[in-house]
C-alpha cells in the first residue's frame, strides 16, 4: 500500500469516526443490579417507582426511560447521572447532588429540588411543570425549552444559565439570582420576581407583563424587545440596563396599582 493509499484510508477512517455518536464509542456501562443499585451502572432496565434512594451513591448512573414516579433521592449522590425522558413525577431530590445530570426531555411533574446542586444540569424540553427548585444550586444549567409553567424557583443560583424560549407562566423567582442569564424569548407573564438579580442577564423578546419586579435588579442586562406592560416595578432598578425597550418607562410612570395575583 502506497502513501497516498494510506493517508486516504486514514482520512476516510477519521471521517467514519467523527461521525459515530460519542455514548457509541464510549464503554457501555455493565448492567446494574435493580436490589442493589450502584455509581455508574445501567439501572434504566428497573421499575424505581417509590423507590428508597436517598443517600445513595449512584453518580454517573444511567436511568434512562425508566418509571421513577415517588421516588426519594433527598441527599443521594447523583452527579452525571443520566435521567433523559425518565417518568419522575413528584420525585424528590432534596439537597442530591446533581452536578451535570442530564434531565432532558424527563416527566419532572411536580418533582422536588430544593436545597439540591443541579449546576451544569442538562433540563432541555423537560416538563418541570409546577416542580420546586427553591434556594437550588443551578450554576449554569440549561433550561432551555422546558415546560416550567408555576414553577418555584424562589431564591434560585441560575447565573451563566439558560432559560430560553421556556414557558414560565406564573412561576416565581423571588430572590432568585440570574446573573448572566439567558432568559430571551422566555413568556414570564405573571411571574414574581421581587428582589431577584436580572444583572447581564439577556431578555431579549422576554415577556414579563403583569410580572412583580420590586427591588428587581437589571443592571446591565440586555432588554431589547423585552414586555413590561403591567409589570409592578416598584423600585426596582433599571439605570444600567441596556436597550430598554418604551413599556420599562410606560411601566415605571404608570400610577402604582396592587394587582391580584391570578
Amino acid at each position: 500500500m502506497d502513501k497516498g493509499e494510506r493517508a486516504m484510508k486514514t482520512a476516510c477512517l477519521i471521517a467514519v469516526l467523527g461521525a459515530v455518536p460519542p455514548v457509541a464509542l464510549a464503554a457501555d456501562l455493565p448492567a446494574g443490579d435493580c436490589k442493589r443499585p450502584a455509581a455508574r451502572t445501567d439501572l434504566s432496565a428497573c421499575d424505581w417507582s417509590r423507590a428508597k434512594l436517598a443517600g445513595k451513591d449512584l453518580r454517573g448512573a444511567r436511568f434512562a426511560g425508566a418509571r421513577m414516579e415517588n421516588a426519594d433521592f433527598r441527599k443521594a449522590r447523583l452527579d452525571e447521572a443520566d435521567f433523559r425522558g425518565s417518568n419522575l413525577k413528584w420525585s424528590n431530590f432534596s439537597k442530591a447532588n446533581l452536578k451535570a445530570a442530564d434531565f432532558r426531555n424527563a416527566d419532572l411533574f411536580h418533582a422536588i429540588f430544593d436545597d439540591a446542586d443541579v449546576s451544569d444540569g442538562r433540563f432541555g424540553g423537560a416538563n418541570l411543570f409546577g416542580a420546586n427548585l427553591i434556594n437550588t444550586r443551578a450554576v449554569r444549567a440549561d433550561f432551555a425549552g422546558a415546560q416550567l409553567k408555576d414553577i418555584l424557583m424562589e431564591g434560585i443560583d441560575l447565573s451563566g444559565g439558560s432559560m430560553r424560549g421556556c414557558y414560565a407562566f406564573r412561576g416565581v423567582l423571588s430572590g432568585a439570582r440570574l446573573v448572566g442569564t439567558d432568559l430571551s424569548g422566555a413568556d414570564l407573564t405573571g411571574a414574581a420576581a421581587e428582589n431577584a438579580d436580572f444583572s447581564g442577564a439577556r431578555l431579549v423578546g422576554t415577556k414579563l407583563p403583569g410580572a412583580t419586579l420590586r427591588f428587581a435588579v437589571f443592571k446591565d442586562a440586555d432588554m431589547a424587545g423585552a414586555d413590561l406592560a403591567n409589570a409592578d416595578v416598584w423600585n426596582a432598578n433599571f439605570s444600567q440596563a441596556r436597550n430598554r425597550p418604551p413599556s420599562v418607562q410606560e411601566a415605571l410612570i404608570e400610577p402604582f396599582v396592587v394587582r391580584e395575583r391570578r
